[in-house]
């Protein structure tokens, strides 16, 4: 079985891994997150430096707060002094509070670092279930299929194809998230917000954690992108077929992105397979809610392993030909 599948697998990865558009997308990632550093890097490098200024506030107590801007040219040390003295020519009455102006931002960068995730990730599974749709009508509608089942049984096939677009798949995300982690460690550390982001990306952890929930969103959507498949008769039936799935994809996509907006009533989804691999990338919940939702999602990848395979039987089942060569290979 091993073998078969491995057969089925290497072929579908030269049939897109040989295309100009495969190494089109390997690329694009890369060059435009070079390309967006090197402009935040220029924009960075002409702003003005922060300004050096001091801010007396006090409270309806008498309490003096004594804010110091960034640009102040004094460590905390001198900052203290600096209140001394006015304390000393009278110009500061009692207790004074100094504090550190703190940089403004209008975008958290961590929340920042979430979103290009599940962007990155969303836009290469929905470009690879597409090919994986493909991978399977175009074996229906040039009877290809029937050369396959004397030669494989429904499970290889439905595996094999699995892996072999599963395989171009993992090797563009693999190819942007390592491109991210190679700009986030050339980046400066005083590089503005793009060079922040990226440098989140720098933490290993952070990338395998990436890898391994794509991996499980491509397992669950692959098998049912594949069962699907299976089912069409020809391409158009496939596209009709497939649009509730995509459709479901794009519902998952925005309910993900509304829990950053303080969406708290929404985190429940993560139970629920089709939203659980984008709500734990865009917002990690602690090991125990994990655990329990990593559950549910490789049972219900293991459902749809089985619907995938027993759609391609009945397929072969309601086609003399297909049912034929299924015979032969039992």
């Amino acid at each position: 079985m091993i073998r078969r599948v491995g057969l089925i697998a290497g072929r579908e990865f030269r049939a897109y891994a040989m295309t100009a558009s495969f190494w089109v997308a390997l690329a694009v990632g890369p060059l435009l997150m070079a390309a967006a550093l090197l402009l935040s890097g220029g924009h960075s490098s002409a702003a003005a430096p922060p300004a050096a200024t001091l801010t007396l506030t006090q409270d309806a107590t008498g309490a003096v707060t004594a804010e110091f801007g960034q640009g102040f040219p004094l460590s905390a040390q001198g900052q203290a002094q600096v209140v001394d003295v006015l304390q000393r020519d009278g110009r500061l009455h009692g207790a004074v509070h100094v504090v550190q102006q703190r940089p403004k931002s209008n975008m958290d960068s961590e929340a920042l670092r979430r979103f290009a995730l599940l962007m990155m990730l969303w836009m290469t599974l929905a470009g690879s279930l597409g090919m994986l749709l493909q991978a399977v009508v175009r074996e229906r509608t040039n009877r290809a299929l029937e050369s396959l089942l004397a030669a494989a049984r429904p499970a290889d096939i439905v595996f094999g194809k699995l892996l072999g677009v599963g395989a171009v798949s993992f090797l563009v995300v693999s190819t942007w998230l390592g491109g991210s982690a190679v700009m986030g460690a050339l980046a400066p550390v005083s590089g503005g917000t793009v060079a922040g982001l990226l440098q989140g990306f720098a933490h290993p952890a952070v990338l395998l954690r990436a890898a391994a929930i794509y991996v499980l969103a491509f397992g669950f959507y692959g098998l049912a992108t594949v069962a699907i498949g299976a089912l069409a008769r020809d391409n158009a039936d496939a596209q009709n077929l497939a649009r509730p799935m995509f459709a479901t994809l794009l519902v998952v996509f925005f309910t993900a992105l509304a829990t950053t907006s303080g969406a708290h009533s929404l985190a429940w989804l993560v139970y629920v397979p089709p939203f659980t691999p984008f709500m734990l990338l865009i917002q990690p919940q602690p090991a125990g809610v994990e655990l329990v939702a990593l559950d549910l999602l490789a049972a219900a990848i293991v459902l749809a392993g089985w619907l995938a395979v027993r759609a391609l039987r009945q397929a072969c089942a309601g086609s003399p030909r297909l049912s034929r060569a299924a015979r032969l290979k039992s």
